[in-house]
């Protein structure tokens, strides 16, 4: 149960009660009267205690605890906020034929540098693929698969091309520092879902302790029970579905803890599904309106959804859909014309939002 604040009037109210109770003949009633000052004061100092106390009664639990309380909670059970972390990834060029190259060789994508961290040889014709790491951290380091990078010190290596194109995975694994509701639903997890020895929410668990996970579904390989594969979703990409080169930095988490099952090549991008949508009869129709389904519904796919997979799929209620619709300010009143029914996703798909076409 909350913790019950009075008002200043309640409090005011019981304090008089006190003194008529307890001082027979006394009279809280007149205005100047000493008894009468005493019990506004005393009701003032009940006022702030109990505000006090409300707030930590608050800060007991996880779910409401602020920031330096849910700090404490978090690191009770081993958990920390996630820090920013830098994007790396394989980029390809060429250079002079058989040649090792060290690493920390500087290239350069808009704002933000990236080095070498290790050394590679190019091969019999020139071509030459280089790990690189960013030199800063965040979400805006990660680059997308076949983008350009120049290199930044040309004199230096001459015989290295200017131009690099980003490998097929990309650049990822690139996030921003933790937020504080990232990291309470991570004690949240914690706390709903001890560790036991590599049962599937341990993998879960591994996957959102990564910089930029934000969700994570582990799942039992059909017809192979050793087997698993960990879906999630990466901040700060398009619809959260990961790159390439955050399906590598998770996999590396994983790998790092070896749990008992069969755990190698176990992170997987889930599939985009775009789910299209038809309004009719939309009241109030206005742009500012759509823009809002269209947010409300991307915000609901984002916390009811999961991938499905063969055996364990996942079925979306069409009364979410028109459940986000409906609480949007602005929107009176709408008939969902598509799709006419739930919608079941497997194979490893996710249902992100796609087309809204608005009827009449």
């Amino acid at each position: 149960m909350a913790w019950q604040i009075r008002s200043l009037s309640e409090a005011s109210a019981r304090v008089r009660g006190a003194f008529r109770q307890y001082l027979p003949g006394t009279d809280t009633a007149l205005k100047n009267n000493f008894v009468t000052v005493t019990a506004k004061v005393l009701a003032a100092l009940a006022h702030e205690f109990e505000l006090r106390m409300a707030y930590l009664s608050k800060q007991l639990f996880a779910r409401t605890a602020e920031k330096q309380f849910l700090v404490q909670h978090a690191a009770e059970f081993g958990i920390y906020r996630k820090s920013a972390s830098a994007a790396q990834g394989v980029i390809i060029g060429s250079g002079t034929a058989n040649v090792t190259y060290p690493s920390g060789i500087r290239f350069v994508s808009g704002a933000v540098s990236y080095l070498s961290s290790a050394p590679a040889s190019a091969d019999p014709l020139g071509a030459l693929s280089l790990n690189v790491v960013a030199e800063s951290t965040g979400a805006a380091t990660n680059r997308d698969a076949d983008g350009t990078m120049a290199l930044a010190d040309p004199v230096l290596w001459p015989d290295l091309s200017t131009a690099w194109l980003v490998g097929p995975a990309g650049i990822g694994g690139g996030a921003d520092i933790e937020s504080d509701d990232g990291l309470r639903a991570r004690t949240l997890y914690r706390k709903a879902n001890p560790p036991g020895g590599g049962k599937l929410t341990d993998y879960e668990a591994i996957a959102l302790d990564v910089p930029g996970v934000v969700k994570a579904w582990a799942f039992r390989q059909p017809l192979a029970p050793g087997f698993i594969a960990v879906y999630f979703l990466f901040d700060g990409r398009p619809n959260l579905i990961p790159t390439g080169g955050d399906v590598l930095i998770v996999q590396a988490a994983i790998d790092a803890k070896r749990l008992i099952r069969i755990d190698d090549s176990v992170a997987v991008a889930p599939t985009p599904a775009p789910l299209a949508l038809t309004i009719d009869g939309l009241a109030s129709d206005s742009q500012t309106v759509r823009d809002a389904i269209a947010a409300a519904v991307t915000e609901m796919l984002v916390k009811r959804s999961r991938p499905g997979i063969p055996g364990d799929t996942f079925t979306m209620s069409r009364s979410w859909i028109s459940e986000a619709i409906s609480g949007v300010t602005g929107e009176d009143r709408h008939v969902l014309t598509w799709p006419l029914d739930d919608v079941t996703y497997t194979n490893g798909q996710y249902p992100v939002l796609g087309t809204i076409t608005y009827g009449a």
